[in-house]
């Protein structure tokens, strides 16, 4: 099952390196977070080569709007100029950047960068390939200080309405961290303890108006960032109020794709991501059966769906960070 996974995975790749989110419509596009959850899949995998290469996409794609960070930085953008901030968007051939009519200020992409680079740089794989590669880490540090991450509000996982998320807060603290303690470039503490002041101030909710999200999950796996009491509270109500028969909801009341009996969309990866985490917490039997679910939920033995509407996949399948998020459960499971 990895490598049909896989295989249909790469199949979304591009000659330029980076992974599209599906194969129809405006999906032929590369999100920064779905191509880096993608590429980290590789880590797991031990192909170290193909995992350096996706990186360098994201390094190359920042490098062509290094001119657009630095702007930011000396003009942060308002919340009404959402085309100042770095994209979430890019076409995968290109890498210009898609619409300006979009959520893109979405931090988790950011944060989810940072820390892969300073993981990586932790298991002595080395992603930063010159000066210029950390010049462009240490920019981004301060793009990070000028948009005020941890009191402005950002778009989200979800790329919806501006709110202060925990999910984006975290993968900023959790990020600027590790880069901290790596010691890869210089980051203000205060940026740090600010951030995680505005973290626990929301936690363990996703947002002043959200009990729970399953871009929460993050928070557990890859981040860490929160303490075992609130994981397990975070955890608690995403078994308890998203999980479908299909998959999670994204969250409560999500009208993208909702069913016709009012349940909002099933998003099968949501099994894999619970996988995941508790194959972390060494908890096998529960690894193995939420990966059950998840395989449970493939289409034509080798396609996961980006979600179930109905009872049937929608037409965004294979959705690609799905595919390595299961990648990423199996091979935990094998140990």
């Amino acid at each position: 099952m990895k490598e049909l996974l896989l295989g249909e995975m790469e199949k979304l790749q591009r000659s330029s390196g980076a992974f599209t989110a599906a194969p129809s419509g405006d999906y032929r596009a590369c999100w920064l977070r779905d191509h880096l959850y993608c590429v980290f899949a590789y880590f797991y995998l031990g192909d170290f080569e193909k995992l350096q290469k996706g990186i360098w996409v994201v390094f190359d794609i920042f490098h062509k709007y290094r001119w657009k960070i630095e702007k930011a930085i000396c003009q942060p953008p308002g919340s009404n100029n959402v085309h100042e901030f770095i994209h979430s968007k890019y076409d995968p051939d290109t890498f210009n950047e898609i619409t300006n009519d979009w959520g893109h200020h979405q931090l988790d992409a950011i944060g989810l960068l940072l820390h892969i680079v300073a993981d990586l740089d932790f298991k002595n794989i080395r992603v930063i390939r010159n000066e210029n590669d950390s010049k462009l880490i240490q920019l981004l540090v301060f793009y990070l200080l000028s948009v005020r991450f941890w009191k402005n509000p950002d778009n989200g996982m979800w790329e919806e309405g501006l709110d202060l998320h925990s999910s984006s807060i975290g993968a900023i603290v959790g990020g600027l961290s590790y880069i901290n303690r790596r010691q890869i470039v210089v980051v203000p503490s205060s940026m740090i303890n600010a951030g995680r002041d505005a973290l626990n101030f929301i936690l363990p909710n996703e947002s002043h108006g959200r009990e729970v999200d399953m871009a929460q999950l993050s928070l557990v796996w890859p981040y860490n960032i929160v303490s075992r009491d609130v994981a397990d509270t975070i955890l608690s109500r995403v078994k308890t109020k998203l999980v479908q028969r299909h998959g999670l909801n994204r969250y409560w009341g999500d009208n993208y794709f909702r069913s016709q009996n009012g349940v909002s969309g099933e998003w099968p990866m949501g099994f894999f991501w619970l996988s995941i985490i508790y194959s972390q917490r060494h908890e096998a039997e529960e690894a193995r059966r939420w990966f059950e679910r998840g395989l449970a939920e493939v289409v034509s033995g080798k396609h996961i769906p980006e979600l179930y509407k109905n009872n049937e996949p929608n037409n965004h399948t294979p959705l690609a960070w799905a595919h390595a998020l299961a990648i990423i459960a199996q091979v935990k499971i094998a140990g």
